[in-house]
């Protein structure tokens, strides 16, 4: 097996057969002009030859012929790799698959679990605190970047101060599941920054004692929203 560890995030490599990519798995082929994304999956490889991929399953491939250039992308391990290629062969028979022509270089991002991941999660705030008479015992805020750690938290108000602990509360939509993710955390620090006409409370927060599926859940949202981020999963669901 490869030791990925010995690649760095942006540092290329010589061949793909150094990465050891699975057969089945799923490969992103972009072509620019005229601008098409298909949804492929590797089947085979042979080293400074070609790489064997499913046809895709849609009509635009019937624009394609022998010589289209592609940049091509797929998930090996924790790296997402990138290359350029070209159509060699299309093959009907006993089923469609393409020859694609061996990548001289591969250009790897690593896809990091710790990494916060910015966003614009809609979630609530709840600490005894916030229970005042006629109040309510919750606050509607603003995520705006997440980890497994922790998370930055926007709110119209102060939600507490460093080392106070309170509870977030988010919904969240994993490989088209619906969960609810409950996240004890404490306060690090926090801020007030201007937002436009209205004053917004930035807050550190760290996650603590978290359950198990909690955590997975929470990874499997992070590591999702990566590859969003990365354009790489929208076509792999189209």
């Amino acid at each position: 097996m490869t030791d990925m560890s010995a690649f760095l995030p942006g540092k290329t490599v010589k061949t793909l057969a150094e990465l050891n990519p699975a057969i089945g798995e799923k490969v992103r082929l972009e072509v620019r002009s005229p601008r098409q994304r298909f949804g492929v999956q590797l089947i085979g490889l042979k080293e400074h030859q070609s790489l064997l991929v499913t046809g895709p399953r849609v009509s635009g491939s019937g624009l394609v012929h022998a010589g289209t250039r592609f940049t091509a992308r797929l998930m090996s391990g924790n790296y997402l790799c990138t290359f350029e290629t070209r159509l060699l062969h299309i093959q009907a028979h006993p089923f469609t698959y393409w020859h694609l022509a061996y990548p001289q270089q591969v250009e790897l991002s690593q896809v990091r679990r710790h990494t916060r991941v910015p966003m614009n999660l809609a979630v609530r705030i709840e600490a005894d605190e916030f229970a005042l008479p006629g109040a309510s015992p919750a606050i509607a805020a603003c995520c705006r970047d997440l980890s497994l750690s922790g998370a930055r938290i926007d709110a119209a108000r102060i939600l507490g101060q460093p080392g106070d602990t309170l509870y977030v509360t988010a919904r969240v939509s994993v490989a088209g599941m619906d969960h609810m993710l409950l996240l004890p955390a404490r306060i690090c620090n926090q801020y007030q920054a201007a937002s436009g006409l209205l004053n917004a409370f930035s807050h550190g927060v760290e996650f603590i004692d978290l359950e198990e599926e909690t955590r997975l859940i929470l990874a499997g949202f992070i590591y999702q929203q990566q590859l969003l981020d990365t354009g790489f999963l929208e076509e792999m669901e189209t």
